[in-house]
């Protein structure tokens, strides 16, 4: 029996892989956690929704319809709503859904987990009405839904103009843009990388032309320093950029609003890998620890690749530009691919310069001792300062004594933001964040044990694993 390519993740980058890799003669198993196809940036209508005609929504249609043919493909399989939440081996993973359980064993692994909101802990920042950014985009995108009432739209980074813009456009109020970093610093950054990727230079200031025309008023320099309400969300108090990276009380204002949407970066999405044994290495331009690759997008595991937004934050066009690189890598070593590779160095530069424009001198920060950092434990800030050892500053000690990150979402929106509160996210430090342990997400045990093998006790990982 011919092994399939499994491409975990069903967003940008998967399916451009899927797409080269079927039309060359392979078998190809798609897994996605979503009911479909499209990650977050082609984040579709539910089955019996439809957008009428006119409707005011930022969406990209044209790739859409290059791209998801590829699900119709008689050598193409497509498993939606279905967790990977295992892996017998670097190449035989543990699936489950509703088309039922099972283990793969693969010719190859593709992961393309995409991105998650970076948490940003800051006093009030639980109130109903505080939403992430991503979250927000979700919604739009996903359901048609969008805030009522007056919005404020406030981080650092290119996300923060695309979901205000993407707001104003389906018809909410976008009153404010909080930008962290002083637009001076972000349009020299974008000058200097037009000449390598002039249609994203134009998508940005396209955004920021539609918010000004909206009416919406950008403050730069400037961070939030707390959501204030009893109930909901009343207001959102802001202030400057200090230089150690948090907001200067003297210079605080107020700003009445109803919701408040937070977006201070993306984090690759990397459990996966780190549950596999993939090395990390460390890379703040692209959102922190990732996978280390090869310049053809092979892990330290052979055979294991990872791409887009999972491997390092880069936007659509890296995502699917990796993709295709991926695809050819595995079909032929990418000896056909010298022109794309080019293309693909141009985005690539670019889009650490825009990163690098967008990197803080000093980490951003607002929460104070009393701040809720693990959600899911109800941890503050000063509950995890406690737990932290002269002699073994490691976040794997502050889980355990404290069950940070032991709750549903099992540390995706606390481990990172508790690392960095900490100070525990320095190069140095061997293991950067707990190991994953399956299963990676939470499931049924129902469908770990029908109808398969749990398969024999792994190793734990070792600290080596990291770089």
């Amino acid at each position: 029996m011919i092994k399939p390519v499994v491409i975990v993740g069903a967003g940008p980058a998967g399916l451009a892989c899927a797409t080269r890799l079927a039309k060359n003669g392979l078998t190809v198993v798609i897994i996605d956690d979503n009911l479909q196809a499209g990650g977050q940036y082609f984040r579709q209508l539910p089955p019996g929704y439809r957008a009428e005609p006119d409707a005011k929504l930022l969406r990209e249609t044209k790739r859409v319809g290059i791209l998801f043919p590829v699900l119709r493909d008689p050598l193409v399989t497509f498993l939606p709503s279905t967790t990977v939440w295992s892996a017998h081996d670097p190449l035989t993973i543990d699936y489950a859904g509703p088309k039922g359980a099972g283990r793969i064993a693969a010719a190859a692994i593709v992961v393309a987990t995409g991105a998650q909101d970076a948490p940003f802990p800051f006093p009030g920042w639980t109130l109903p009405g505080v939403i992430s950014a991503g979250g927000c985009l979700n919604l739009a995108k996903g359901h048609g839904l969008t805030p009522s009432g007056k919005v404020v739209v406030a981080g650092n980074g290119p996300l923060v103009l695309v979901a205000a813009a993407t707001l104003a456009a389906a018809g909410a109020e976008v009153t404010h843009v909080i930008e962290a970093q002083p637009t001076w610093r972000v349009g020299v950054a974008m000058m200097r990388g037009a000449f390598l990727s002039p249609s994203l230079l134009f998508k940005g200031a396209g955004y920021r032309a539609r918010l000004i025309a909206h009416g919406t008023h950008f403050l730069t320099g400037k961070m939030v320093s707390r959501a204030i309400g009893n109930e909901f969300l009343e207001a959102v108090e802001i202030a400057s950029v200090g230089p150690d990276g948090k907001p200067l009380a003297k210079s605080s204002m107020r700003l009445k609003t109803e919701t408040l949407v937070s977006g201070y970066g993306l984090l690759p999405g990397t459990e996966f890998v780190r549950m596999i044994g993939c090395r990390m290495v460390r890379d703040p331009l692209i959102g922190g620890w990732v996978p280390e690759r090869s310049e053809k997008f092979e892990t330290s595991l052979a055979n294991v690749y990872a791409i887009g937004d999972g491997a390092g934050i880069g936007g659509v066009e890296v995502a699917v530009a990796e993709g295709n690189l991926a695809a050819g890598t595995i079909i032929d070593g990418g000896e056909s691919d010298a022109k794309a590779r080019r293309s693909y160095a141009k985005l690539n530069r670019f889009r650490h310069i825009l990163s690098g424009a967008y990197l803080p001198k000093s980490k951003l920060s607002a929460a104070t001792d009393d701040t809720i950092v693990c959600r899911c434990e109800e941890l503050r800030l000063a509950d995890l300062k406690a737990a932290v050892i002269v002699d073994d500053k490691h976040l794997r000690r502050v889980k355990s004594s404290t069950r940070l990150g032991m709750g549903r979402c099992q540390g995706r929106n606390c481990l990172s933001s508790a690392s960095q509160l900490l100070g525990l996210d320095h190069e140095d430090v061997a293991l950067p964040l707990p190991r994953m342990r399956p299963p990676v997400r939470p499931l049924r045990l129902n469908d770990i044990i029908k109808n398969q093998s749990i398969g024999p006790a792994r190793v734990p990982d070792e600290a080596n694993a990291f770089k």
